[in-house]
């Protein structure tokens, strides 16, 4: 009999610990989120002459004067957001200081946007709505991450 309750307190126990499909759905959605990111990062990146010369002067003027900073930032946004939804997905701790990477990276970016350019004359709504929703979905990573840890559901 010994045997069953400790087995059953094992199927407890694992229970309580094992993520909820929710859990699960969020991590692969923000996952992909974060790959769309990554791609619009090495769009900007390895943007040729070529299509700088293609935009209108006002976006050539936008990337061409673009500080080596946002582009640093943009990458810790993108590959902590992206690296840390792994680490949701491994069921890791070290998902929560990637995420932390994430937001500043968001933070420090959105900063330049709104306050350092001239994006959102050139660019116009966009340039408005894609970092608040990426400060958004930071946020959540965070609290998701933090719960998680919180009720033994990563390691």
């Amino acid at each position: 009999m010994n045997e069953d309750a400790t087995e059953t307190d094992a199927t407890e126990s694992s229970d309580k610990t094992s993520p909820p499909v929710w859990f699960w759905v969020i991590s692969i959605i923000a996952l992909l989120w974060y790959l769309m990111d990554m791609s619009a990062f090495f769009m900007r990146v390895l943007m040729t002459d070529d299509v700088i010369k293609a935009m209108p002067e006002n976006q050539q003027h936008l990337y061409r004067n673009m500080p080596l900073w946002v582009n640093i930032v943009f990458a810790g946004e993108v590959f902590g957001g992206a690296l840390g939804c792994v680490g949701l997905l491994l069921r890791k701790k070290w998902a929560l200081p990637l995420f932390v990477v994430s937001i500043l990276g968001v933070f420090s970016q959105t900063f330049h946007v709104y306050f350092l350019s001239d994006a959102i004359s050139i660019m116009g709504t966009p340039a408005v709505v894609m970092p608040l929703l990426a400060i958004l979905i930071g946020i959540g990573m965070i609290v998701l991450a933090k719960s998680a840890i919180s009720k033994g559901r990563l390691r």
